[in-house]
């Protein structure tokens, strides 16, 4: 009987494994600084793998829609997928103890850390924020932390000032990317790109080509006032030698 007992305790413990997290309160300007990007997102779908090792994970794809810092090449299919350990795979149950919580639809802030030309969470659910407005202004609020009173919410400006200047990127107005533009989706929900500091370095010789295609629209401008102002005075003189002519 004893044996059966035991037998069938394992079998909990091998299909529900679960593991503790602890985290430690960081201040959002160190947070940043272990971070390399951040993106608000919106969980489209998830997908439960086992990997190589035979941890069993899942897959989160989220539809971006404001990203800072992040590179193109980040994206697939101009989606940001995130893989974590944690997850239910052919029965088996693999848990995290303070994993970060994502639900369908639901819009968050991430910060996040690049490690040999992969994305993950950054400093693991202390990188999560979930997105609330108040009084007309946007927070980010801690999945961890949220009622710290240090480090439990920000506003969206500091945040982004937080960034910019640890980052040393510059803040552009968003644009609209052509394939958000449908009917069906809100203009809040269309994702604005946030270009680096690299990108702006090339808008001067935009502004350049545009100023010097004007020049030519001044040169023949001045040319054809010149050429008025001429024609005007050779006629008042035709005018005079014909009067005193036919004095």
């Amino acid at each position: 009987m004893s044996k059966k007992i035991t037998f069938a305790v394992l079998i909990m413990i091998v299909q529900n494994v679960s593991f503790a997290t602890m985290f430690t309160p960081l201040p959002f300007d160190t947070q940043v600084e272990e971070a390399t990007s951040a993106v608000e997102v919106k969980l489209e779908n998830t997908k439960v793998y086992k990997n190589a090792s035979g941890l069993i994970m899942t897959e989160y794809s989220f539809n971006v829609l404001e990203s800072y810092n992040l590179a193109d090449d980040d994206l697939e299919n101009q989606k940001l997928k995130l893989s974590m350990p944690g997850g239910t795979y052919n029965g088996i149950t693999s848990m995290i103890d303070g994993a970060p919580q994502f639900n369908k639809d639901e819009r968050s802030f991430l910060l996040l850390k690049k490690i040999d030309s992969k994305n993950y969470l950054s400093n693991f659910s202390l990188g999560k924020f979930k997105i609330q407005n108040y009084e007309g202004k946007t927070y980010y609020v801690s999945e961890v932390f949220p009622m710290d009173p240090k480090i439990g919410r920000i506003s969206k400006d500091k945040m982004i000032e937080l960034m910019k200047n640890k980052w040393k990127i510059t803040l552009m107005i968003p644009k609209i990317i052509p394939a958000y533009e449908t009917a069906s989706t809100p203009v809040a929900e269309m994702r604005p790109l946030i270009k680096s500091v690299h990108d702006l370095e090339r808008e001067p010789a935009q502004e350049e080509s545009i100023s010097n295609e004007g020049v030519p629209v001044f040169f023949w401008s001045a040319i054809a006032l010149f050429a008025f102002f001429f024609s005007f005075i050779f006629f008042k003189l035709g005018k005079t030698e014909c009067k005193q002519k036919s004095e």
